[in-house]
Order: structure tokens, then sequence, then C-alpha cells
């Protein structure tokens, strides 16, 4: 007999013509806003200063600023029919889904340097109306949502967004148009269904889960991959780690501690009563309390800030200290070159460190983005409520 999931696999392709098979979604590796700022010399509030009237001093209290300017990996997806292209961020630490409307101000000057969607050349647009709104730090993320055919790889579903008339000026140096969320329905702004439950509802993959894969060759465009309905061994060696999700808003999950290696027989340890961590496929970052984030950089040598950032000596990365990040008791480990991220500008190379303080005012301590997901491949199962780490090949 066959499992259920493939029984039902089955009569979904003969119904409707779509394969269950694990769906890939191919990501794009592109400068992120911070590298187009180091090259543009500018810095975040010469970009502020262009919104009228000027924004109150800036804080740490702002999440999707970091998330923002350390963004890099994008994917591809259409909407409406005939089809509107647009890059988009699949992001674990957002559930709702926007893109920019066709009718944002002339004025609203991020809107205008990226792809909009226009409700009026798509045939199968449904009106929806809904105020959708969201405080990004000093500035608005305001639309109303929208409802039509979305289509990530060959997959197509009816899919209530929101279109956004208002896109934040943190937006205004992002290759991405908008973002896709993937984090759990409860944190749903307007209770919109996220995309991946819509999937799931629809029966358009095998199994309740999807995975990362991000490519570590920093030099390549080719930036990995999302998968949809299971994980891709080819990407992997081993097994996975499991470990339980303990706040279904984000992907949430406890972790032990983190140990930074100093010698064979000392290690300086953080986080040393446990704490609570969440992936951000949103960012290239790994934040975490602002004592420890700084202990850390003074123990890598990271010294000199750059927009927000600390600098690392290019020359020294290869000596810096193996970071362990204890998961369900196994060690997952970074070295340097996995946690600093190289810039080049005018021919000479910045190497920033990934991590960067965070406040802790969303109910977590630490957060793991794609620096750490390029080290191991990461399985998000919401049919178990687990995420999975396995170690990423080359």
């Amino acid at each position: 007999m066959l499992p259920f999931s493939k029984f039902v696999c089955g009569l979904t392709l003969l119904a409707i013509g779509v394969d269950c098979q694990i769906i890939s979604v191919p990501l794009i590796r592109e400068k992120s806003p911070r590298h187009l700022m180091l090259e543009y010399d500018t810095d975040m509030d010469q970009l502020m200063a262009l919104k009228k009237p000027k924004p109150k001093p800036r804080t740490n209290d702002s999440i999707a600023l970091f998330k923002y300017i350390d963004s890099e990996f994008y994917g591809e997806i259409s909407i409406g029919h005939p089809a509107q292209k647009f890059y988009v961020t699949f992001d674990t630490a957002w559930s709702n889904t926007w893109i920019p409307s066709k009718k944002c101000s002339f004025f609203n000057v991020p809107c205008q340097l990226h792809h909009k969607y226009n409700s009026k050349k798509s045939t199968t647009y449904i009106q929806n109306g809904t105020v959708f709104n969201i405080s990004l730090g000093n500035d608005q993320l305001l639309g109303y949502l929208s409802t039509d055919i979305f289509h990530v790889a060959h997959l197509s579903l009816n899919q209530t967004f929101a279109e956004i008339v208002n896109v934040p000026y943190l937006y205004l140096l992002s290759k991405a148009d908008g973002v896709v969320g993937f984090a759990y329905s409860s944190f749903s702004v307007d209770g919109v269904v996220p995309v991946f439950y819509n999937i799931l509802k629809n029966r358009l993959v095998a199994k309740p889960i999807f995975s990362f894969y991000i490519n570590r060759d920093i030099t390549s465009s080719r930036g990995g991959n999302l998968f949809l309905g299971g994980s891709d061994p080819k990407h992997y060696n081993g097994s996975f780690t499991y470990v339980p999700v303990t706040r279904k808003s984000y992907w949430q999950f406890h972790m032990d501690r983190v140990d930074l290696v100093v010698s064979v027989h000392k290690a300086v340890s953080f986080c040393k009563k446990g704490c609570e961590v969440i992936m951000d496929t949103g960012t290239s970052i790994i934040s975490g309390p602002r004592k420890d984030i700084e202990k850390i950089n003074e123990l890598i040598m990271a010294d000199t800030t750059i927009f927000g950032r600390y600098k690392v000596p290019c020359n020294l990365v290869h000596k810096l200290p193996e970071i362990n990040f204890v998961i369900s008791g196994k060690n997952f480990t970074m070295k340097g070159r996995d946690y600093v991220q190289q810039m080049t500008h005018f021919g000479i190379t910045v190497c920033l460190s990934s991590f960067v303080a965070y406040d802790g005012s969303y109910g977590y301590q630490w957060s793991l983005g794609a620096g750490f997901i390029s080290s191991y491949y990461t399985e998000f199962d919401m049919g178990k409520n687990r995420i999975g780490f396995a170690v990423a090949n080359e």
C-alpha cells in the first residue's frame, strides 16, 4: 500500500496536474544593501535623511534594519495573469507576504525603484481592501490586502497578500521587491493565511516541510535553493539533528549555549543557562545580546565599526577561533571563514563580523541567519514542529 502522503500526492497529480515531488526554488545572491552603501560611500542616516520629516534618532530596537541591510538572498515569483515578475526574500521571521503596489505615491522613492504589482493588468485579481500596516522603526509598511494567483516555481495558488503603497526607506537599496513570509500563521497580521500553509492546504507538496541550502561560494551569484515539500540529500552530509520548536510564531527553539574556543582546553561560554533562538532566513547576520556580542567581537579581534558592524583584519580570518553553537547537546561549529563576510570596495576588501547586537525585545535572545545556514543545511518541519540541522555540502 502507498504511504498516505504519496497517495494524496498521486490524487493531486491526477486532479490538477501538479508534480508533488520536492519543489526547488533557486535563490540568487546579490550584494547586500550594506555592501552597496559601502560602494556608494553613504550610510543609513544619509538615506533616512531623504525622508521628511527627519526621523527620530535611531536606536538598536529595530531588528528590521539589520535584516534589511544584510539581506543578500532572493528568489523569483510571479503574480497574476498575465504573470508579473518579482524578486522576494523568503523569510522565516515573517508570516505575511507583501509586494509594492502600482498605486504607491510617485514621491515614495523606494517603491518607485522596485517592480510594482498592477492589479488592473491581472485578470485573476480579487479585491479585498483590508488595511495592512506594520511599524518598522521610524517608518510604516502601509498598504491593503489583495488576492491573486501566485506562481512559485511551477506551483500556482490563490494567495492573499499586502499591496504596499508606502515602502519604508529602509528598502531603498534592497534588491528584493518584497517578502514572502514562512513563519507560523499565529504571527500573521490580519489573519492572512501564509503562503506555505496555503501550499499545504492545496496539497501541492507531499510533506509539510521546507528547507534551505545556502551556497557557501561568495563569488557565485547562485545563492542556493529553497526546497518545498522536503529536503534534498545532495546538499547535505549525514543525518539531521532535530530540535523542537518552542514558540509557534517564529521558528524558535532552545539552544544549550555558545562556546568560543580560545584554546584546546579553554572556551569562553555565552548563553550559559540556555537561551531562546530563532532561525531567520531574511538576513545573513547572527544576532545576540549586546554584552555577549561585544565580548565575542573583542575575542575575534574585531574592533572598528563600519555601518553598525564590527570589522575584522582580513589577513587573520584563517586564524580566528572556532565558535560552537551547542544545540541538543551537539556542537555546530563555525570557523572564521563561516562567520566573517567579505566585501570589496574599489579593490579594497573589508571583512565584517557576522555578529550583531540585539536587545531581545521580541521574545528571543539570539537569531541565526544565512551565515549559519550556509554551514548547516536547515529543515523546517511544520508537521512535527521541529527544526533539523545537517552539515551542508560545499
